[in-house]
């Protein structure tokens, strides 16, 4: 089937119009997003194809681009819309997350932080840039991939970004993709090293946060002395 051999009043596009976005599947939604098929194949199958392959956005949001393309049906153009519909809902997400704490703090941090991190198959560490009275001054920034140790993550580049930002503040949140949020000794290690880096650039580190799937661990209330130095 086609969306052409619906009736009119069953097409995704004329739903929305009608009874709001709200009232769609995500089945119909994506075929709005995709607008249209590839070759023989309709945009509805390409839809539930793409749905029986990844089931869920998490499971999409995690998929590459090349591997998005490997489904029949998605080719360059269709896997950049998906990947930036995906974007979108993130951004929006992280707005919300954002505007609802004027006031930045170890929990706005996390909440915010889950937007970016959630479902990484790789160590993101984050940087939130806050002014004097705890306000953020910019997006959050990831400013290093991969695992976390002091060779790896360099105090130049937090800072060099802190000071474009005019922060007065920093917070830094990573996660694990284990989803435990035990900091391990690499984690201390560098938030040491990243402490003792913001007493000499007269920049504040509030905390350094680690990102389970379901909590997180603020390194300043386990190792309260790291941050009294």
């Amino acid at each position: 089937m086609t969306i052409h051999d619906m009736p009119v009043t069953d097409r995704p596009r004329e739903r929305l119009y009608a009874l709001g976005p709200g009232s769609l599947s995500l089945h119909e939604l994506l075929q709005i997003i995709l607008t249209q098929g590839s070759g023989s194949k309709s945009v509805v199958n390409v839809v539930h194809d793409l749905l029986s392959s990844y089931k869920t956005l998490s499971s999409m949001e995690q998929a590459g681009l090349r591997q998005l393309q490997e489904l029949k049906g998605i080719g360059y153009a269709k896997a950049a819309q998906l990947k930036a519909a995906l974007e979108l809902a993130r951004r929006f997400e992280s707005e919300q997350a954002r505007n609802a704490h004027s006031i930045f703090n170890t929990d706005a941090a996390y909440r915010l932080a889950r937007t970016y991190l959630v479902n990484k198959q790789k160590e993101h560490l984050l940087l939130f840039c806050l002014d004097v009275r705890l306000r953020p001054v910019s997006e959050p920034q990831i400013v290093s991939v991969g695992t976390l140790d002091c060779s790896l993550v360099h105090p130049r580049e937090i800072f060099d970004c802190a000071i474009r930002n005019s922060a007065s503040k920093i917070l830094l949140a990573h996660n694990h993709p284990s989803g435990q949020s035990s900091p391990s000794s690499a984690d201390i290690q560098v938030t040491r090293q990243i402490f003792e880096a913001s007493k000499i650039m007269a920049i504040e580190l509030i905390d350094h946060i680690v990102v389970g799937s379901r909590d997180y661990t603020s390194i300043r209330e386990q190792e309260p002395k790291l941050f009294t130095s």
